[in-house]
């Protein structure tokens, strides 16, 4: 791979990283530790049946490359203004 490519390669990894940590800290600002799950546990609650609401909070761009089946998608920068959108009486689930 020729330094052009590598280099090209490195800034979009360190956009997408950047990307996901922004997305990730605005959500996990409004979720206290004990609400917060990682994959497997998620997985293993979708796989008993748990019933919760699935938000993307990606951008369009990242949503493109594929996401969650079930999930909805609203970009983070406009999860502010689409909370009133969003039911409350089911768990929510924001990656």
């Amino acid at each position: 791979m020729d330094s052009t490519r590598t280099r090209g390669c490195g800034c979009f990894l360190l956009a997408v990283a950047g990307g996901l940590v922004l997305a990730a800290t605005a959500v996990a600002a409004q979720a206290p530790p004990e609400q917060r799950a990682d994959i497997d546990e998620l997985k293993a609650a979708l796989d008993a049946g748990a019933t919760m609401l699935l938000i993307d909070v990606r951008e369009d761009w990242e949503v493109a490359s594929g996401s969650m089946p079930g999930s909805i998608h609203i970009p983070v920068a406009e999860l502010e203004r689409r909370m009133p959108d969003i039911p409350k009486d089911i768990r929510l689930v924001f990656f």
